[in-house]
This record gives structure tokens, C-alpha cells and sequence, in this order.
């Protein structure tokens, strides 16, 4: 009886350190889960198969409600940035393209979520960046070295929306 005891506790301490194992070998969501339910905007991500996610540069601002991190393209880090669309980008149309113009915009293209701006801010000291307005969520994604526009067409149409 002894024999069967320890034999039963062996197997179940077996199927534990099993369960660890697997557990810690599942791929992990690239935006954390305490991070991802204070979000109040749709949450628009690359394919991270395709383009990873760091989880350790993701950050949340709750007071301005912007979501930052860092993915890998063409390997360039491009540092994403996300907050909900202001209302008046909604309310008054003209706003948003004021803005774009204000940030040099010197090529669009559509994806299948919206139309994706390259840009040449003066703050920025004329470095690229992305704006996309879409599903409402305004992002900015800035590359560390310039992507060609196949490059972004390739990066924005790979993203996926989700909440």
C-alpha cells in the first residue's frame, strides 16, 4: 500500500513539473494582460510572427491614454505609439488632414484598415513616420533608419485589430 502511495505522488509531481514546463513555453500575448484591459481604444497590432513585439519596452500612460512599444521591421526598431482619436479628428475631418500637412506628409496608401500617411515631421528633425487613423486608434510608428513605402505597405498590412 506504502508502494502505491509513493508511486501515485510521483506521477501527480510528474504531471505538475509537466504543466510548469508547458505553461512556460506558451508563446506570451505581445501586450500584457494588466496592460491591455486599462486600454480604451481598439488595439491595433503588426504580425508579431512577422514583425515581433518587445513586451519588455511596452509602457501605458493612463493619463493620456497611450500605449508605446517597440517592434522589429526589416530590422529597424520602429517604436509604435497608440491612443484613442481625439474627438476632434472625428468632429471636424479638416483637423486631422491640418495635422498630417503640418507633419510634412509626403505619401499615402490604403490598407485594409485605413489610409497610412508617411510623414517627415520638423520635430522629429525630418525623420519618417507612420500616422494611421483607424478603428478609433491614432498611431504613429517611427522607425529608427527609413522604410521604403513597400516596406510599410508590408508592415500596416499585416496588422490585425483587436479589443
Amino acid at each position: 500500500m506504502n508502494r502505491w502511495y509513493w508511486l501515485g505522488l510521483g506521477g501527480v509531481a510528474c504531471a505538475g513539473v509537466i504543466a510548469v514546463v508547458i505553461m512556460l513555453m506558451l508563446p506570451k500575448p505581445p501586450i500584457p494582460g494588466p496592460i491591455k484591459s486599462q486600454l480604451t481604444s481598439t488595439l491595433i497590432l503588426p504580425d508579431t510572427s512577422r514583425y515581433p513585439v518587445d513586451r519588455s519596452t511596452t509602457k501605458y500612460d493612463a493619463k493620456i491614454k497611450q500605449l508605446t512599444f517597440n517592434s522589429t521591421a526589416f530590422s529597424q526598431d520602429v517604436v509604435v505609439s497608440e491612443q484613442p482619436t481625439p474627438d476632434s479628428f472625428t468632429d471636424v475631418p479638416q483637423v486631422y488632414q491640418k495635422v498630417l500637412e503640418s507633419m510634412s506628409d509626403f505619401a499615402d496608401f490604403d490598407t485594409g484598415i485605413g489610409t497610412v500617411h508617411l510623414t517627415r515631421p520638423a520635430n522629429l528633425g525630418g525623420k519618417q513616420a507612420a500616422v494611421l487613423n483607424a478603428k478609433g486608434t491614432l498611431l504613429f510608428a517611427k522607425p529608427s533608419s527609413d522604410l521604403t513605402e513597400d516596406q510599410w505597405r508590408q508592415f500596416f498590412n499585416s496588422v490585425d485589430v483587436s479589443r
